[in-house]
């Protein structure tokens, strides 16, 4: 007796290492009917549920749907992914899925980091916005503060004894205002 016919689900091959957008895409009539049927898949696949050999496309007519290759049921649904960076959160709809991978694929490993604190934060998915409001990475606000100073030369006319007295903790509350932090990423607040 295999997994499939018992009902079990067993993950093979999981790669925990993998940044891959992945999901379970199931059948909901097998799932109304006490039986899991699905299967792991690229998050950006999940619109087709015939390459995956979980469904059949069937045409009639003007319509088309996929089929379950199981129940023959139409209604599919992502019951769980992975690596989605938090863009998609619970249940979703296939196409859902296949959309947030696709976007999360402009992505460079490095950023993966700065789009988890940016959504986060309760932002909206959007890179450009993103990438124009990150101001970097610091351990803390006055740090920020000081490279900011640094960056801008704001003190480099200053003479040197006059230049040690600037309050960098004071100057890093006042650019607060206009800036959030999630996690040591420092953001603009347009």
């Amino acid at each position: 007796m295999s997994a499939l016919d018992t009902g079990v689900i067993v993950a093979i091959g999981n790669d925990q290492e993998s940044t891959t957008p992945r999901a379970w895409v199931g059948c909901l009539s097998c799932y109304n009917s006490g039986s899991l049927f699905g299967k792991w898949i690229d998050g950006v696949e999940c619109d087709d549920l015939e390459s995956a050999g979980i469904a059949t496309m069937e045409t009639v007519g003007e319509y088309s749907a996929y089929r379950c290759v199981k129940c023959f049921g139409d209604e599919f649904s992502v019951m769980d992914h992975e690596n989605f960076l938090g863009l998609i959160t619970g249940e979703c709809s296939t196409t859902e899925a296949a959309e947030a991978a696709r976007q999360l694929a402009d992505i460079a490993d490095d950023e993966r980091e700065i789009v988890i604190a940016w959504l986060s934060n309760g932002m909206k998915f959007d890179l450009e916005t993103m990438r124009d409001s990150y101001i970097g990475e610091y351990s803390s606000d006055q740090d920020m503060a000081e490279e900011y100073i640094s960056g801008t030369g704001m003190l480099d006319d200053a003479p040197e004894f006059l230049a040690r007295y600037f309050d960098y903790e004071s100057f890093a509350r006042d650019l607060m205002h206009d800036i959030f932090e999630v996690s040591g990423h420092y953001f603009r607040s347009y």
